[in-house]
């Protein structure tokens, strides 16, 4: 059984929201990454059965300027990370977001 978690913060306000879903099948599990993607997620997170991490995708999108002197987010840009991919710091920051579930 494969665990699909996903995070988002929503500033200082409001508290993140966060989910934990199982997949049983690759189709499940597709069907889970693609309802966080949707919902705007920040992160979301692939793990095992004995909850090591297989992979993490994250929102890259960068601001762009609106033309009116502000900026403003632009379209989601979802980036995988796997283990070894990046530094160990990085990949072990994105992966500390998950172990407060």
């Amino acid at each position: 059984m494969i665990t699909v978690r996903n995070y988002s913060d929503n500033g200082p306000y409001f508290p993140p929201t966060q989910g934990i879903y199982q997949a049983s099948s690759l189709k499940e599990l597709i069907f889970h990454i693609r309802l966080c993607m949707e919902d705007g997620d920040y992160q979301m997170g692939v793990f095992d059965e004995d909850g090591r991490c297989k992979g993490i995708w994250v929102d890259e999108a960068e601001p762009m300027d609106d033309g009116e002197g502000c900026m403003v987010l632009g379209p989601k840009c979802y980036v995988l990370y796997r283990p070894g991919s990046i530094s160990k710091g990085l990949w072990n920051l994105h992966l500390a977001k998950f172990k407060r579930i």
